[in-house]
């Protein structure tokens, strides 16, 4: 138990006694939930998952929408000194059949609505031995009832002893930027960033958390285990609706917004002063994608609240960078390292750049995965000479606060100059018509390289391609100044609302 990152669920109880932890939120539904609950639910899931053969080192898919049942079966897989393989529940039956054959999960949990779909995916997969099933109505043949596994078998569980460097997490990467590669994160991982990132944003029994992200990604899995530790409560949503998280604000009285850059511009939109009161929250967070200075700007003059940024990525369970509550925020800053995470920006030739210095950003340390599953050209080129190379571009100061300005695989270079996306779509979020901006690389035969900018206008709002070119000359050089805008109702996104420029450059190869 020393090492399984299970423990801390149960360390719960033993701190705080018994209290609702997990409240379970859609529009017409609640459903609370205990830590006591969360547990023995665990504990009785566990042990029918041993009577189905499932052994410690095996791979548990979990194809669930968010909802209650979501922490109950990563809980029980940790707990067995399984691995818990989440998977985005809105993948194609394709998709979702090449993780599950390249990670050879032996069991998938899933729901009554997903299952045609799993059972598409999983056809004659010989790794697949058992398929288990949430739903209230006739379970399909061959499954197994995930509401009698968690209450038709003993509630009692002894944890699984594992080692510090055991897989725990078997992550599949969002696809931005290419195939989605299998991210392995041991119990020292995950378990050495959720302790070292508390201090930064310090939470406690009093609080209560929204997370409208979705558990199948790492920085809502790291959430729920920052609550268990810190003994605050949970409000869980299956997916962000923004009038529903204003609702849920005022009900619960939330401390504590958890969310990404989509969610804030949504929120902003949809807040309304004279029927919905925030004045609970006292601390508001943002991460997972690049944040512009206008949405903060926005989000705090409107809020009146702190809105605190980090950074991180899957391949550093997640968190590398946190802003400190009682340190100013810097404009543009992600914060410094968390404790025991070093940050060194390095030059293309790996040698480490000066403060104010742009490069790629690389991290060391106890967060760092074990490399990516069955790639071992791809983990040798990521974790080079001890450091992981993000592919993030960026730089460190004075103070040793990160900025972030790219991605070097997004970096723009038109006629042999450097440009930065980043620094367009913060133009571009200064027009007061913009709801959302994306700027990506086009191939060109002239320059290598050309700017092309996507746009969503905010409703009732109608703007000319060439006004938003003459707003960007107002704050930039011509040769900087996206060729082309291409209006969209929305712009591509994973599940946590990162922007899919992949996808955005795809558009130009139809």
């Amino acid at each position: 138990m020393e090492f399984n990152y299970a423990r801390y669920g149960v360390e719960s109880i033993a701190r705080f006694g018994e209290y609702v932890s997990l409240i379970y939120e859609e529009e017409n539904l609640v459903e609370k939930l205990t830590n006591v609950q969360i547990q023995r639910q665990s504990n009785s899931l566990a042990n029918g998952l041993k009577q189905l053969g499932v052994k410690r080192g095996d791979v548990v898919a979990v194809i669930l929408p968010n909802g209650s049942a979501v922490p109950v079966a990563f809980t029980a897989i940790f707990k067995m000194g399984a691995v818990f393989l989440p998977i985005i529940f809105a993948l194609t039956a394709y998709e979702i059949r090449y993780i599950l054959e390249d990670s050879q999960a032996c069991t998938i949990i899933t729901d009554g609505n997903l299952y045609p779909k799993v059972a598409e995916a999983s056809k004659d997969l010989k790794s697949v031995k058992s398929i288990i099933v949430k739903t209230e109505g006739p379970l399909p043949s061959p499954t197994h009832s995930f509401g009698e596994m968690v209450t038709k078998y003993s509630a009692e569980f002894e944890i699984a002893p594992v080692f510090p460097d055991d897989l725990a997490v078997l992550m599949y990467t969002s696809g931005t930027t290419g195939s989605p590669k299998g991210v392995m994160l041991s119990h020292q991982n995950i378990s050495s960033n959720v302790e070292a990132g508390i201090p930064a944003w310090p939470t406690g029994p009093e609080d209560t958390m929204l997370i409208p992200l979705p558990l199948n990604h790492i920085f809502g899995l790291l959430m729920v285990n920052e609550c268990n530790l810190t003994g605050a409560r949970i409000v869980l949503h299956k997916w962000f609706e923004p009038r529903l998280v204003l609702q849920s604000i005022m009900r619960h009285r939330v401390t504590q917004f958890v969310g990404v850059p989509t969610m804030y511009i949504r929120l902003m939109e949809t807040y309304d002063p004279t029927g919905h009161n925030i004045q609970s929250i006292r601390r508001l967070v943002c991460a997972a994608a690049p944040l512009s200075t206008e949405t903060i700007h926005l989000v705090e003059s409107r809020w009146g609240k702190p809105l605190f940024q980090g950074y991180g990525l899957t391949e550093t369970s997640p968190t590398v960078a946190r802003q400190r509550e009682g340190r100013p925020r810097k404009p543009g800053s992600v914060g410094p390292a968390i404790y025991g995470v070093e940050i060194k920006i390095f030059d293309d030739f790996d040698g480490a750049l000066p403060a104010g210095e742009v490069g790629e950003i690389c991290v060391r340390g106890p967060n760092v995965m074990r490399g990516y599953l069955h790639k071992e050209a791809e983990t040798q080129a990521s974790l080079r000479n001890g450091w992981l190379h993000t592919g993030d571009m960026g730089y460190l100061d004075n103070d040793g606060e990160l900025f972030i300005t790219d991605r070097k695989k997004d970096l723009i270079i038109r006629g042999g100059e450097n440009i930065s996306p980043g620094a367009l779509e913060d133009i571009l979020y200064k027009h007061p018509a913009v709801l959302e901006a994306a700027v990506v690389g086009i191939p060109d035969p002239i320059y290598g390289e050309e700017v092309k900018a996507f746009v969503v206008l905010k409703p009732g709002t109608k703007v000319s391609e060439q006004e938003i070119i003459d707003h960007c000359l107002k704050f930039t050089s011509r040769f900087r100044v996206p060729k082309i805008i291409a209006f969209l109702n929305e712009l591509p996104k994973n599940s946590v609302g990162k922007i899919l420029k992949r996808a955005l450059r795809e558009m130009e190869k139809v």
